[in-house]
């Protein structure tokens, strides 16, 4: 055994003598040996896996279980389970050892988990030749230019795009795709500004100027626009089943759903569906085409829980708890299963810090709705309290 494999063992032996373990050996831990200390702590094993230390020879049941494995998932295993083979495989055989294999294959309880935290900035830009660019890992740093216009990434939150010179030609147009979790902001190069939500794709041409119209294509998702004033230039976004054409003014699309929804903040827009219903919106409004009925609709709104995420908040004003989890699903990254279809129905009401630790939002819930959560991996689990 080495001197660093030899530190998790000190540690568990130290926790058996009932002593506080040494700061330094828990330096030394990797993520996976604390997580595996951790789980024992929780399931008042560290007693049977210190008698174990004491009577296996790890190298050889390691050996042993190796040999039972093809060489390929040997590399790609994490170090976790090879932990867990050499402690914990030989308790199987014991009394009570299928109950700790059984009750870790199971979610834990929302005060016992341990949640992977969510990069919030992340998108590729796909450019005109096909190529990929992962913003990410190209923070501040001019990327391109391309047909008389430079693209910047700022500080893994911005891409702008900025015209050197006069906007002549055929309109090339790139894409930006952002993963469930993330967000980014756009900046067009005729001063217009958007910001896209998680799991969204934006397809927009880099020489914006270059032709009569200005053109967005949401592929999917949702994006709120502050568009540049030019009245000699209308600027289109082109969505699901519907077009939304303006001169200047500041809106919000989303095509999450079967239903694409345009919520204008101010100005003033045009509405057109796929089959050529239109509608023209005011502030306080929005345009609701329903995809499966083909049907354009207008109401009169509150704006703010729909346009609430790109100032940071999500906002929820008796939406059901099937509505929420759909929203923390997307701007958390993880799968939601609800245990019965009850409880979608219980309604909540209510302003989040859309940065907030996922974990506190969700003890909230707990706390005010009742409901309970259990995680496995990227997975929160709903029943009823």
């Amino acid at each position: 055994m080495s001197v660093k494999e030899n530190i998790w063992v000190q540690v568990i032996q130290q926790l058996n003598n009932n002593e506080l373990p040494n700061q330094q050996l828990m330096d030394q831990l990797s993520p996976e040996e604390r997580d595996l200390i951790d789980a024992l702590q929780a399931d008042k094993m560290i007693a049977g896996a210190n008698n174990l230390i004491n009577t296996i020879n790890e190298d050889s049941a390691w050996n042993k279980v190796r040999s039972n494995l093809p060489a390929k998932t040997i590399k790609l295993m994490p170090r976790l389970l090879r932990y867990a083979a050499v402690l914990l495989l030989p308790m199987f055989l014991l009394a009570g050892g299928i109950f700790y294999y059984a009750k870790n294959n199971q979610p834990v309880g929302l005060s016992l988990a341990k949640l992977q935290p969510t990069d919030h900035n992340k998108a590729t830009l796909v450019l005109a030749d096909g190529s990929e660019v992962e913003l990410s890992e190209n923070p501040n740093k001019q990327l391109a230019e391309i047909a008389g216009t430079s693209i910047t990434n700022k500080n893994k939150e911005l891409l702008s795009y900025k015209a050197d010179g006069t906007a002549t030609g055929k309109q090339v147009f790139n894409k930006l795709i952002i993963p469930r979790g993330a967000e980014y902001k756009l900046a067009l190069a005729d001063g217009s500004t958007i910001m896209i939500n998680s799991a969204s794709v934006l397809r927009f041409p880099v020489n914006i100027n270059a032709a009569s119209s200005r053109d967005v294509y949401l592929e999917k998702g949702e994006a709120y626009f502050q568009v540049a004033k030019n009245p000699n230039k209308p600027f289109i976004v082109h969505a699901t089943g519907m077009d939304v054409k303006v001169l200047g003014t500041t809106f919000n699309v989303n095509t999450y759903t079967k239903t694409t929804r345009t919520t204008l903040v101010e100005g003033k827009v045009e509405a057109k569906s796929a089959n050529n219903q239109t509608t023209i919106l005011v502030p306080n409004q929005q345009a609701i085409f329903n995809q499966q009925t083909n049907t354009l609709t207008k109401a009169d709104v509150d704006v703010l829980p729909y346009v609430a995420w790109a100032n940071g908040k999500i906002v929820f004003e008796e939406a059901s708890l099937g509505e929420v989890m759909d929203q923390l699903s997307l701007w958390y990254d993880y799968d939601v299963e609800f245990q019965s279809e009850k409880i979608k129905q219980i309604h909540f009401s209510g302003e989040i810090e859309r940065y907030s630790d996922i974990k506190v939002i969700l003890n909230i819930i707990e706390q005010t709705g009742g409901v309970k959560f259990s995680i496995k991996n990227r997975r929160i689990y709903v029943d009823q309290r």
